[in-house]
């Protein structure tokens, strides 16, 4: 009985969380089955019937092109971060050299740098390789990724036996065997964590977007929305059907991925 009450009384608030986590989201989805005179003047608690229209509007916009930019960027800056994430991490914990100590200190410190400060070299960087106003800068800035090395850095301390390495060493197996066949395996759900991170993060970017690109054919979601307003009006109902199907991928990749992020980030969070 006492076992129960204890479970109400951590179950109640988680639920109360829950449900004030979930109302902006409904909000959203209420806004985009509404014109934006009625998401003034009408109760947007409940729904309208502006959804055809709505989606109307954001498809003759051209915003299945920014959704299908925004996807593969997305998956192609994951993928490339988890692979660059992956190797470096390795490298880290499994060899022995001089500037081994240095370099977990360097990738720390440059942890604490905002993003930001560091944009304007960076697209001067692209510029001077001919690579602004395309989608590599969306993509190459998520393969330096300092995050993702000290992740899994952290996870391989107290998930990866050193003997293991060293065993499958001496029975002959190279360097690149043992990285594919042992240690990547045992990385999964650290990388699945990260691949979910990094989409997110590269899905919902803006800032990044904004200063690289100008021609509206490259455009992604989140520039996409944004021109949904003009000078003097902004489309709000538009706006929140397009938030509503841009936010659709990432809560099926959360749904499908849910327990490597979960065990991901309870074991890279415990240092061995």
């Amino acid at each position: 009985m006492k076992r129960k009450v204890k479970n109400s009384l951590f179950l109640i608030p988680l639920i109360i969380i829950s449900i004030i986590s979930v109302i902006p989201f409904y909000f959203i989805i209420s806004m985009g089955t509404h014109s934006t005179t009625e998401i003034y003047n009408v109760d947007i608690f409940t729904f309208g019937n502006k959804l055809i229209e709505n989606l109307q509007t954001i498809i003759s916009g051209g915003f299945l092109k920014y959704y299908w930019n925004t996807i593969y960027t997305a998956t192609l800056s994951a993928v490339l971060s988890v692979l660059i994430s992956a190797m470096t991490a390795y490298g880290l914990t499994i060899y022995q050299f001089k500037a081994k100590n240095f370099l977990k200190t360097f990738i720390v410190a440059s942890m604490m740098i905002p993003a930001q400060i560091g944009l304007l070299g960076y697209t001067i960087e692209m510029r001077n390789l001919h690579l602004v106003n395309t989608h590599w800068p969306l993509i190459l800035t998520w393969g330096a990724s300092a995050y993702g090395v000290f992740f899994i850095v952290q996870y391989l301390s107290s998930s990866l036996p050193k003997e293991l390495i060293e065993s499958a060493r001496i029975d002959g197996s190279g360097e690149i065997r043992t990285f594919s066949s042992i240690a990547l395996p045992m990385m999964k759900p650290a990388l699945g964590t990260l691949f979910m991170l990094i989409f997110l993060w590269s899905w919902n970017n803006f800032l990044m977007p904004s200063t690289v690109l100008t021609d509206s054919n490259k455009f992604t979601i989140p520039l996409g929305i944004q021109t949904l307003a003009t000078a003097y009006t902004q489309d709000w109902g538009a706006r929140g059907a397009a938030l509503t199907i841009s936010v659709l991928p990432i809560l099926i990749i959360f749904a499908i991925g849910s327990k490597y992020f979960i065990k991901g980030l309870s074991a890279g969070a415990v240092k061995g």
